[in-house]
């Protein structure tokens, strides 16, 4: 096992500093956004997209960390998902919720199938964390979230 000695800080760490202006945001979202296209067209799920999983290194690289809930998926068209999901209602995988509760899409609390848009709702979450410092829709218990 080999692992990548990084220097630098999380984005949690970053944002804990303060709201970021528009275009530092943008310098951390587009790497971001890159990785999870690539993660995508070779049908990887992170599954578990959040500040803590984002890393920026002194030299100012952006590394997505964490694959650990990661999963692997066939490449479904999304015309055929569209079609299974109607006919089939809902495409179930093992029923178990997996994630960190603040980021997770709809689809992955309910523990139902989820494709590469649950990252990018997770992405989403991480953007409006990045330009105001603040959770979206986070309360004191994850039940209560």
């Amino acid at each position: 096992m080999v692992m990548e000695l990084l220097e630098g800080e999380s984005l949690r760490g970053r944002i804990g500093k303060g709201i970021l202006t528009w275009e530092r945001v943008l310098e951390i979202a587009i790497p971001i956004a890159e990785g999870l296209s690539v993660a995508h067209s070779k049908g990887i799920i992170h599954r578990d997209l959040k500040p803590e999983n984002v890393f920026i290194t002194l030299e100012d690289r952006v590394k997505i960390l964490d694959f650990g809930l990661a999963r692997w998926t066939e490449m479904i068209p999304s015309q055929e998902l569209t079609s299974a999901l109607t006919a089939a209602g809902t495409l179930r995988e093992s029923g178990i919720v997996m994630g960190t509760v603040p980021y997770m899409s709809p689809e992955q609390v309910r523990g139902v199938h989820v494709d590469a848009r649950t990252d990018i709702f997770s992405f989403g979450w991480m953007l409006y964390e990045m330009l105001t410092a603040n959770r979206l829709f986070f309360r004191p218990t994850t039940a209560e979230t």
